[in-house]
């Protein structure tokens, strides 16, 4: 059995095909996980900031010199403020890099551009309060200012946003951190030292026409673009509904993405605020079956609104929407689908691999990127259950498959070893996960496997694709059993490394086997269990730690632990390891939580529930009757991640998330208990 992933970088999935609307409602109802990784620094918002500085200096040396006309350098200056805010935007949301310092340094060196008399913290808390109660009262959301009144007063009204935003802070200006007061007001005391100095010393014609008159127009294009078109006339608010809380416009995107710099697809950054502005489009094309089944509010470039059904016979026209190639998308789901067993196969003494039927009408819902994994759900004993199993399988081929390993007290793994055969029908959930190969990826890469037990599922799959697809790929799979027999897939192994002539080599290692190395052809066989000093002879002998291309880790967790503590000594760099656990060890107990009310939404629904903090978050969110997302209820997948909006909550254990997670404010809702009187959590997020 493996579970979700844990992988801090996200690899590239893709779009699938258009389906319909009967298929369309099959998808996960919450947000889908965009599938977009987030890089330590984003170069393109870095490279924006530079090139908008670069564009400011050149505009004022213009100005001040007299080698231009006015109505060249105010557009010029005007364009800067609205593409530094970009820069800012991003930064707020943490979407200029993983590396929390690029955020703040240039979410700080952006504001002078956009409004000097701000601070960065001022903006930030005033735009997240826009996203929190998106299209709330005018006195809740500070963007409402934008799309109220008549119509007349529209453009005086985006000319005065800054003016607003002030009025909304000073009003929460108590509730504001020490810290951040202190600088908003050094900023505010700063800018008009500096503004009366220059308007004193006779400079005040070459202040309005450098800065006053240019960022006036700057801020009313952006409240007219980033507000009022993807907001105006939606009577649905962020609590009510996410997905009908702001629109995207399509049409004219040759024009349109390039000129408002990506906001013309302002719903995926409402649904993904902590994606760069620059994946925008590639987080629609990879989820645009997700949001269409929700029937997301689409405007063309010219006002006309279009319904889910209209939108895609008009995406059909324009088919160069999807013209890259991906390999699928990695949105999660929990709409599960009665499915035939095809057939069950024994694999070894303990384990079985359960192949499925898939009806016509579902074939595009259940293709896979290799590495994915499919939940099951069934009854037994009277209990609901939920399991989490690899595809085990070639992504190139129409066999969709699970391998599952009894395990002691395991009541799914025992029921599906023991119990299942062919013309059982079982409920199942499409692919999902992050613990992916990107086929596309792997031409001409050498990729590494290492993998224990039923950890070698999600594996056979990525090295079957990869070497499939790609006659100059590579993938060296270090695998450990107890024994031959007990070695899941070794008979198709030993097949795939004949097929592949070199290309893939196996290394097993077996702790009940005797004697020396043995092997043929491209496998051999070590004895001993596989661990540090097996693995750093290894790589001392046959692999080269930095000449690898990606390392994909799947197994217990004390291997996981130890051979990414191996690699990290090997400088090999961590965004190259992939991590999935099938089993994760408590690390502690936790004592019993506060009494506390947990209010949470899960596919646009929310609900609250009073909990006396002994039992889990997740526990008591089911009690309360929200569907909300789990699988193994261990700690080990990530199914049950959501993020903490309101209150505290302390993990039992932790190994489903990554650190740019945690700094989200994400939880494992199964492994928390509440700390405080009232836990708000959105598994949407």
């Amino acid at each position: 059995m493996t579970a979700s992933p844990i992988d801090e970088r996200v690899l590239p999935a893709g779009d699938g095909p258009v389906l319909s609307e009967a298929e369309s409602r099959a998808v996960r109802r919450g947000v889908p996980d965009p599938g977009i990784p987030l890089p330590r620094a984003a170069t393109p918002t870095l490279a924006l900031f530079f090139g908008s500085l670069v564009v400011w200096v050149a505009a004022t040396w213009l100005a001040l010199g007299g080698h231009a006309p006015f109505w060249v350098t105010i557009p010029l200056h005007a364009l800067v403020t609205f593409t530094m805010f970009t820069v800012l935007h991003d930064a707020i949301h943490h979407a200029a890099g993983r590396l929390n310092w690029v955020n703040e340094v240039f979410g700080r060196l952006s504001v002078p551009f956009v409004a000097c008399y701000a601070s960065f913290g001022m903006f930030r808390f005033i735009h997240i309060e826009h996203h929190r109660n998106t299209n709330e009262d005018i006195d809740t959301d500070p963007d409402a200012w934008t799309t109220h009144g008549p119509w007349w007063q529209l453009p005086l009204r985006w000319l005065s946003i800054d003016g607003r935003y002030a009025v909304f802070y000073l009003r929460r200006l108590r509730t504001r951190p020490r810290g951040e007061r202190i600088e908003t007001m050094a900023t505010v005391g700063l800018t008009v030292l500096v503004f009366g100095g220059l308007i004193a010393t006779g400079h005040g014609w070459e202040l309005a026409l450098i800065y006053l008159i240019p960022q006036r127009i700057g801020v009313a294009v952006l409240a007219w673009w980033f507000d009022w078109m993807p907001h105006h006339g939606l009577a649905a608010t962020a609590r009510q509904n996410r997905f009908a809380a702001t629109r995207m416009r399509v049409g004219m995107e040759w024009l349109l993405t390039p000129v408002m710099l990506y906001q013309n697809y302002h719903l995926v950054h409402h649904l993904h605020p902590a994606i760069p502005f620059y994946r925008y489009v590639n987080a629609w094309q990879r989820n645009e079956t997700a949001y269409l089944s929700r029937d997301v509010p689409i405007m063309t470039a010219f006002g006309r609104e279009l319904t889910a059904s209209e939108y895609r016979a008009w995406r059909r026209l324009t088919e160069s929407f999807h013209s890259e190639e991906t390999a699928g998308s990695t949105a999660e789901t929990s709409e599960f689908h009665p499915l035939t067993v095809a057939e069950v196969r024994p694999l070894t003494a303990e384990s079985v691999s359960i192949s499925f039927e898939i009806p016509e009408h579902l074939c595009e819902r259940f293709r896979f990127v290799p590495g994915q994994h499919l939940t099951l759900r069934t009854t037994v004993d009277g209990a609901q259950i939920r399991r989490t199993y690899s595809l085990c399988t070639s992504a190139t081929s129409d066999l969709v498959r699970i391998a599952v390993k009894r395990i002691d007290g395991g009541a799914m793994s025992r029921h599906l070893t023991e119990e299942v055969a062919a013309g059982d029908v079982l409920e199942v959930a499409p692919p999902s996960g992050r613990f992916i190969l990107d086929p596309a990826s792997a031409k001409g890469r050498h990729h590494v496997g290492i993998a224990a037990g039923s950890g070698i599922t999600p594996i056979i799959s990525m090295l079957s694709t990869a070497l499939t697809e790609h006659e100059d790929s590579r993938f060296t799979l270090l695998y450990g059993n107890r024994t031959a027999e007990s070695t899941m897939f070794r008979d198709e192994l030993e097949m795939l490394a004949r097929q592949f002539e070199g290309r893939l080599r196996i290394v097993h290692f077996r702790s009940e086997a005797g004697g020396p190395v043995s092997g043929s052809g491209f496998e051999r066989v070590v004895p001993g269990r596989i661990d540090t000093a097996q693995l750093t002879a290894l790589f001392d002998d046959a692999v080269s730690p930095r000449e690898v291309d990606g390392w994909f880790l799947c197994g217990p967790q004390q291997l996981v632990d130890d051979t990414r503590a191996l690699l990290a000594d090997h400088a090999v760099p961590a965004e190259l390891v992939h991590v999935e656990l099938f089993h994760a060890e408590p690390a502690r107990t936790l004592e019993a939580g506060v009494e506390s009310t947990v209010t949470a939404t899960a596919g646009g629904r929310t609900s609250a529930v009073d909990t006396d903090g002994h039992e889990s978050v997740l526990e008591a969110v089911l009690r309360g009757g929200l569907d909300a997302p789990y699988a193994c209820m261990g700690g080990a997948c990530g199914t049950c991640r959501a993020k903490l909006v309101r209150g505290t909550a302390e993990m039992e254990l932790n190994y489903a998330l990554g650190a740019d997670e945690l700094a989200a404010g994400y939880v494992l809702t199964c492994q928390s208990r509440p700390t405080s009187e009232r836990v708000e959590l959105d598994y949407d997020a």
